[in-house]
């Protein structure tokens, strides 16, 4: 099915539930973006914060997803997070796929990254939970690029964020000055500044 720019929202069946989604295509592309969100959050604060326009704009598919019992989509039972991204990211076609994951849903990535990195061409974790559920060491060995991104008023997260993270070989560490742990509302232009030049670095 072709795809066309600014579609959505769209629904697919995971598992027996539907999900809910924006799929922001351009003609071609190389690499696909799937925004995650936050528990307080759901794919429209993507569009409203001008990220999904910003991504097509420079060439890239940006698919936003509700996560299962939030937004749109349904709630989800006998799949793990992981089991859902991956059947998600395998309904939608994405191929090269880098995974933008704040806050809860490091719950939904994490998992992912760490059992099958090679289906992911990188992954943007935005102070997200779940860092420490695997060892220092663990991140150490992790070979992906990665942009980790937080807020330097983010006192909960943001040493996590140094420690583990930033021992990831690949990565580049980006600290949004006075921001706070959603940091990417905080200073819009900067965050689609920071994560369009990391995307323009993966092959």
């Amino acid at each position: 099915m072709p795809i066309t720019p600014n579609q959505g929202p769209l629904h697919i069946d995971v598992s027996g539930s539907k999900v809910a989604y924006y799929d922001y295509s351009p003609a071609s592309s190389h690499l696909t973006v799937l925004l995650l969100h936050g528990m307080r959050f759901s794919k429209e604060n993507w569009k409203t914060l001008g990220t999904l326009d910003t991504l097509l704009q420079n060439g890239y598919r940006a698919i936003a997803v509700d996560l299962p019992g939030y937004g749109d989509s349904e709630p989800m039972l006998g799949l793990s997070h992981e089991q859902f991204i991956r059947q998600f990211i395998a309904k939608v076609d994405s191929e090269s796929t880098v995974i933008v994951s704040p806050s809860m849903s490091g719950e939904f990535a994490i998992p992912v990254v760490f059992s099958e990195p090679a289906i992911l061409a990188g992954w943007v974790p935005v102070a997200p939970v779940s860092i420490s559920s695997h060892k220092l060491s663990e991140y150490q060995a992790l070979q992906l690029p990665v942009l980790a991104v937080y807020g330097e008023n983010d006192n909960q997260f943001r040493k996590q964020v140094e420690e583990y993270l930033g021992a990831i070989p690949q990565v580049t560490l980006k600290m949004i000055p006075e921001g706070s742990h959603p940091c990417y509302l905080d200073n819009p232009d900067l965050w689609h500044e920071t994560l369009i030049k990391f995307l323009s670095g993966i092959k």
